[in-house]
């Protein structure tokens, strides 16, 4: 049993007058209490430690500083290394503290404001931590001595790295454990057995029942980090809630800030989770991704590279929506159109391509209502003709979508035309003229399309004839005037055309006839291959030479004035040197 008798004085240092008050007024049991508002005092007159076992130290007295408070830690620290050192403060500055290395010199830590039972009932089991180091420095053991037992050090140690440094040194989660409590649970023998408990809530008790609260959270803690590594094997990370690797560790940390084996835990849920995201983003999981960046803020809100992600993703769903809008299928489309349906609310990054995405999901339904109703072309409203020409213009609706939507467009409206042609009469014969020209422009269809346009050139080619016939029969034969002389066009230079890369790699040769008129600016104009050899290997070239070509136009001979020449051909020969 540990002595009742000693002393349970508790020292409060802190130039929060509340605070204070507070704690005086309404501290239970015996303790002696002395407060002190300048830390300095403590330094300055070392009896105030004499039968002291706690010391309450208000980290903002004086606004202090992270480098400060620390400095005064381990001063206190090492003044008296039986002093059970309670933190309190504001948030910022004390969480700043308790990831520094010095963080085995403290007990209990407790962000303001402070509820006075909460330090109190720190008090009892402080007390029986306080006589337990005194007894172990009267038998010579060095108490100066913290940490697991696999990585001592000491107070003196600490100091000294600070000095040499003059910064604050950070330890791993491995050293985040309250390891002086740890000494006491475990009876100061067996090293092996450091344990890291915070009990939240410690009743008035007897010492022997304090030992037996402590010992069951210590239970609690060991089977919590069991289930934690059992879901960890079971890919149970972060889900299902309530059993997860997560939920347990953070379980832990509710009974113990400090406890290590959760904080270790819960970094390798961290390194998990950053490992999946590339895989979630490369797969379009894009929602998963999101979960994953809000899991990695929840364990670690400070850690930058969280926002990183956060800005990745939002590029990520930006290059995905146009991969997929030039080569993507409709299911790829409408895959990404639902997750990102999913995260709009949420992830504001994703709202613009899901925009996107939704309008074109009304568009195409618009589409396809105009197909399916026949209303294909204008001036009718809505008509499927000017909704598929206005998305190919602005390129709002993707290839997977648009491409059969164009496809069956043009089938249906060459079925119009060709009924039209079929009645032969003048009127339809310009309707499918007109249709002819629509299909055109949708660059479809090539060949019913070159059908329906020899088809229709036969009809206007008979209809003329005919009407030439009659007029013949009908008017006297005119003297037709002899035609207006007309001065050639010539050339003034000519552009030499560029040898094909995969010709010349073969040592090709060939030519191309190219047919072509002259407008009355002097340049190529109808330009078209009428004759290649070998075919279409130097097509291309021949055609963007001689469209870079240049002439003086052809002239009316009585009038002078340019005028538009008549085609000719003329040969590009591509030869080797």
């Amino acid at each position: 049993m540990i002595d009742p008798s000693v002393s349970k004085s508790v020292l409060i240092i802190s130039d929060d007058s509340t605070l204070v008050d507070s704690l005086l007024k309404n501290t239970k049991g015996d303790e002696k209490i002395v407060a002190r508002d300048n830390i300095n005092e403590l330094f300055e007159d070392t009896t105030l430690l004499e039968d002291n076992a706690i010391v309450i130290f208000d980290i903002d007295t004086g606004e202090n500083s992270l480098s400060g408070a620390i400095d005064q830690i381990i001063n206190i620290k090492q003044q008296d290394p039986s002093q059970v050192l309670i933190l309190v403060g504001e948030a910022e500055l004390l969480g700043e503290v308790l990831k520094s290395n010095i963080q085995p010199l403290i007990y209990r830590a407790f962000n303001k404001p402070v509820s006075p039972n909460q330090v109190s009932l720190a008090f009892n089991s402080g007390s029986v931590l306080h006589q337990d180091l005194v007894k172990r420095q009267a038998a010579g053991e060095d108490i100066s001595l913290i940490g697991p037992a696999e990585n001592r050090t000491s107070v003196d140690s600490i100091a000294n790295e600070r000095k040499k440094s003059n910064t604050v040194a950070y330890a791993a989660i491995g050293f985040l454990v309250l390891a002086v409590l740890g000494w006491l649970l475990a009876g100061g023998s067996n090293e092996e057995n450091v344990a890291a408990p915070v009990i939240e809530t410690i009743e008035s008790t007897p010492i022997d029942q304090e030992v037996v609260n402590v010992s069951a959270s210590v239970q609690r803690i060991n089977e919590l980090n069991q289930e934690a590594a059992t879901a960890m094997l079971e890919d149970r990370v972060i889900a299902p809630k309530g059993d997860s690797a997560l939920d347990y560790y953070d379980q832990v940390l509710a009974i113990d800030a400090y406890d290590t084996t959760a904080y270790q835990g819960k970094k390798a849920i961290a390194d998990r989770l950053r490992a999946s995201y590339n895989t979630l983003v490369n797969n379009a999981e894009f929602d998963r991704a999101l979960k994953v960046i809000n899991v990695l803020n929840r364990i670690e809100p400070l850690n930058l590279d969280n926002d990183a992600l956060r800005k990745g993703l939002e590029k990520s769903i930006d290059v995905h929506v146009k991969k997929i809008q030039e080569n993507g299928t409709s299911e790829q489309i409408a895959e990404t159109a639902a997750v990102l349906e999913k995260i709009e609310a949420d992830f504001e990054g994703s709202k613009s391509a899901s925009d996107a995405l939704k309008a074109e999901k009304v568009l195409v339904a618009k589409i396809d209502k105009a197909l399916e109703g026949e209303n294909l072309t204008p001036p009718k409203k809505g008509n499927a003709y000017s909704l598929v020409s206005d998305s190919l213009k602005a390129n709002t609706v993707s290839k997977a979508n648009i491409v059969p939507r164009v496809k069956t467009l043009s089938a249906k409206l060459l079925v119009i035309a060709n009924k039209a042609i079929a009645g032969k009469e003048a009127e339809n014969l310009a309707e499918a003229e007109k249709i002819a020209s629509l299909v055109k422009r949708l660059n479809v269809d090539r060949k019913p399309l070159s059908a329906l346009n020899k088809k229709i050139a036969a009809l206007k080619a008979a209809a003329k004839e005919t009407v030439a016939k009659v007029d013949a029969e009908a008017v006297p034969e005119k003297v037709v005037p002899e035609p207006v002389k007309i001065i050639p066009a010539k050339i003034i230079s000519r552009a030499s055309p560029r040898y094909p890369n995969r010709a010349l790699n073969k040592d090709q040769e060939g030519w191309v006839e190219v047919n072509f008129a002259v407008n009355i600016k002097g340049e190529p104009i109808n330009i078209s291959v009428k004759a290649s050899e070998p075919p279409k290997v130097f097509d291309e070239a021949a055609l963007r030479a001689v469209k870079k070509w240049r002439f003086s136009p052809a002239r009316n001979e009585e009038t002078g004035r340019a005028v538009v020449s008549d085609a000719f051909t003329t040969r590009v020969a591509f030869k080797l040197d």
